[in-house]
C-alpha cells in the first residue's frame, strides 16, 4: 500500500494554479492538468488514476474496473483492486484516505462541512465493511491537510450540527470540522490510534491550494493505492 498528499509544487500549471493543480474543473489549462496527472501517476506508480466528480454529498462508489477514470456524483470511493490509485481533490476540505491491510481494501473521501455532517467518512468505512468484509478495528485512517479552526470562519447560519465544535474569536464564529469528523469516526468504532491527522492548515500554509484564502486556485490531492 502506498499513499501521500500532494502540495502545490513540481507541476506545470501557471498563474493562480501554479503549479501542481490536479483539477480539470477550476479554469486551468486542461493540457497542464493532464501533464500534472501524468506526474502524479509516475509518483504513485500506476497509470490507473481514478478521480471523482465531487458534489459535497455522501455517495460512495465501489470501483470494480481499474480502467475507470472518474466516479460521477461521488464524494467517496472504495476498491480492492491492485494497480489502481484512488484520488480525492481538495483546496480546504479534508482529504481522507482509508486502508485495511488485512483485507487489502482502500478508500478515499472528500469531507467538507456538508460531507462531515453527512458522515461521509463513516459511510465510506461502512461500504468497506459491507462489500469487502473489513473489520472496523483494522481500518487505518489518514486525514490530510485542510482548513483548521484557526481560519474556518462561518456565518451563524452555518453552525447547525456543529454547535459543540465552534469557537468565538473577536465576535467571529470558527468551526472545527476535523474534530467533529474524528469524534464521529470514534463513535463508529475506529480505534483512536488508527487515525493519523495532519496538523497543517491549508489556509495558513501557502504550500497548499486554499479556496478560502485565494478564491481562484487549484486543487491538491490525497492518493492511495494497493
Amino acid at each position: 500500500m502506498k499513499y501521500f498528499f500532494t502540495d502545490k509544487f513540481e507541476g506545470v500549471s501557471q498563474g493562480a494554479y501554479d503549479s501542481f493543480n490536479l483539477a480539470l474543473h477550476v479554469g486551468d489549462e486542461p493540457s497542464f492538468v493532464v501533464q500534472n496527472r501524468a506526474i502524479l501517476s509516475e509518483k504513485i506508480g500506476t497509470e490507473n488514476l481514478i478521480f471523482m466528480d465531487q458534489v459535497h454529498k455522501d455517495y460512495v462508489e465501489i470501483i470494480k474496473d481499474k480502467k475507470q477514470k472518474i466516479a460521477l456524483q461521488s464524494d467517496a470511493m472504495v476498491t480492492n483492486l491492485n494497480d489502481v490509485a484512488l484520488c480525492v481533490m481538495v483546496a480546504d476540505c479534508i482529504p481522507i484516505l482509508f486502508c485495511d491491510k488485512i483485507k487489502n481494501v482502500i478508500g478515499v473521501a472528500h469531507a467538507g462541512r456538508s460531507g462531515v455532517l453527512l458522515k461521509i467518512a463513516n459511510k465510506t468505512m461502512q461500504t468497506m465493511i459491507d462489500e469487502f468484509f473489513c473489520d472496523i478495528s483494522d481500518i487505518q485512517v489518514y486525514m490530510g491537510p485542510s482548513i483548521r479552526s484557526c481560519c474556518y470562519e462561518v456565518r451563524e447560519d452555518a453552525i447547525k450540527g456543529y454547535e459543540g465544535y465552534m469557537s468565538i474569536k473577536d465576535e467571529k464564529i470558527f468551526l472545527d470540522i476535523n474534530r467533529k469528523c474524528i469524534d464521529d469516526m470514534l463513535d463508529f468504532g475506529v480505534i483512536k490510534e488508527n487515525i493519523e491527522i495532519s496538523s497543517t492548515c491549508t489556509c495558513c500554509n501557502d504550500s497548499y491550494f486554499s479556496y478560502r484564502r485565494d478564491g481562484t486556485t487549484g486543487r491538491f490531492c490525497g492518493v492511495i493505492s494497493l
